[in-house]
């Protein structure tokens, strides 16, 4: 079946119809189908490795294929792996306790498909946001229908074919990213809805799903800080920090946003930066490992963060100069902002591009504070040599997931939860735990307690005694 006819969201109605119809005629899907499905999108993913390359290349303007083989294929294929192999022990019923009452009664949990999941995917990695719950979602057994961001159509054309040749579309669909369907989607009535992106269209996804009462998995962002700790050498953080920074030219929703560093080292961490930058791209704009930013609006933007920090008094040092304003995609440079300010719309906003504010601080406590002042990241990253200091700040800090002495690799284990807390999402998926997040969880009871008929009126000394047995024991 092909692609909802553009800017028809009748037609996204009734492709959900019918992947609701078939849901109830069938239920989920069995473990055969799942894992079958989800190795024919492993084998179409490796098959098609260098056209999803080629495509996401063209989208972005330049993006090299290393790039996105290291940050999307890679990714998808551990997960993939990861997922196959343990689906099976994933849905077994799990035995759960009973109390002592209730003896010799026993009690299960059941994890059941949700129905039909809809799949909101994100531009920044359109590949990987837009596969990754896809893939939690059919191991839970469920049918999925997703919608490609606009702004990626060469690498979603390639995806939509995958998807075509791998599932019926009553199993797993895509749909045309058109404005009416963009706007209409989430209100369409999914048994759950999963979105990457901004909190800003995270919010109004969820105001449309909460109409539906549809459930909601919301993976947003927000100032993902960086922590240099005193001790911490700034060199290594510095080029830590810049090499996540500049992937994909800072258009990923954990790259670290800003840096707090001890004053004393400030002026190390700046020189080390720069060093870093000239390390990874010696071809300044030209170099071809250097991802564009695709449109000029969004530079445009980043150009206001940028001029407004200096303008509040901030140093600014440009790796290159910025392009001049023109149509489709173009190299932004990586700019380091210092000394910060919370003043500045640089530390008021997510960036979300290749500028890095630098606020020095004089105590740990100081820097501490003012993270957990402001609304929970998805990712704080921690630099610190003391471990156990590392481990009870960062267990203080609410953030979606955190990383010590590394930027982004929290997010390349499967075996660990991706999401936010707050502003910065709600809901996890990723290995087991989008599996349980996209599985309702059904609890079963089977009767054999013959003191449940003393529960029953008439009441007497019997009922009597069990009561008091109850409240003195539990």
């Amino acid at each position: 079946m092909p692609m909802a006819p553009p800017g028809d969201l009748a037609g996204v109605q009734a492709l959900l119809a019918v992947q609701q119809a078939g849901w109830r005629a069938q239920g989920g899907l069995g473990y055969a189908q799942r894992r079958a499905l989800l190795g024919a999108l492993a084998a179409q993913l490796a098959h098609r490795r260098a056209d999803l390359c080629a495509a996401l290349a063209r989208d972005f303007g330049n993006r090299h294929p290393r790039e996105s083989e290291i940050y999307e294929l890679y990714p998808l294929r551990a997960e993939l792996r990861f997922v196959r192999r343990r689906l099976k022990s994933w849905m077994r019923p799990r035995a759960a306790g009973v109390r002592w009452p209730f003896w010799p009664g026993s009690a299960w949990v059941v994890p059941q498909p949700l129905g039909v999941v809809g799949i909101v995917g994100a531009w920044n990695y359109p590949l990987l946001l837009t596969v990754l719950p896809a893939i939690s979602a059919i191991a839970a057994g469920n049918r999925v229908i997703i919608k490609p961001p606009r702004l990626a159509p060469n690498s979603m054309a390639v995806l939509g074919e995958i998807v075509a040749a791998i599932a019926p579309p009553e199993l797993l669909a895509m749909v045309a990213p058109t404005p009416e369907v963009d706007a209409g989607f989430a209100g369409l009535g999914f048994n759950h809805l999963v979105f990457s992106g901004s909190t800003r269209t995270g919010r109004a996804i969820a105001r449309q799903a909460a109409r539906g009462l549809t459930p909601v998995t919301l993976s947003l962002s927000g100032k993902s800080p960086a922590l240099v700790a005193p001790g911490a050498d700034p060199s290594k953080a510095a080029r830590a920090l810049m090499a996540a920074k500049l992937v994909n030219a800072g258009q990923t929703c954990i790259a670290p946003d800003y840096v707090l560093v001890p004053a004393g080292v400030l002026a190390a961490f700046v020189a080390a930066a720069q060093a870093e930058v000239a390390r990874l791209y010696p071809r300044g704009a030209d170099d071809g490992a250097y991802t564009h930013v695709p449109e000029p609006a969004l530079r445009a933007r980043l150009s206001a963060l940028v001029d407004d920090a200096g303008q509040q008094g901030a140093r600014v040092w440009r790796a290159w100069a910025e392009p001049p304003p023109a149509p489709g995609a173009a190299p932004f440079p990586p700019v380091l902002l210092w000394p910060a300010t919370p003043a500045m719309l640089a530390m008021q906003e997510e960036i979300f591009g290749p500028a890095l504010p630098v606020l020095p601080y004089e105590t740990l406590d100081e820097a501490v504070t003012f993270v957990r002042a402001r609304p929970a990241p998805l990712a704080l990253y921690w630099f610190d040599p003391d471990l156990a200091r590392a481990r009870r700040e960062t267990a203080a800090i609410p953030a979606g997931g955190v990383a010590i002495n590394a930027a982004l690799l929290q997010a390349a284990q499967p075996s660990l939860p991706f999401g936010g807390v707050g502003e910065s999402g709600m809901g996890h998926y990723r290995g087991r735990f989008g599996f349980e997040r996209l599985s309702h969880l059904q609890g079963v009871y089977r009767h054999g307690s013959p003191a449940a008929r003393l529960a029953r009126p008439p009441f007497g000394a019997r009922a009597a005694r069990l009561m008091a047995a109850l409240l003195r024991w539990g």
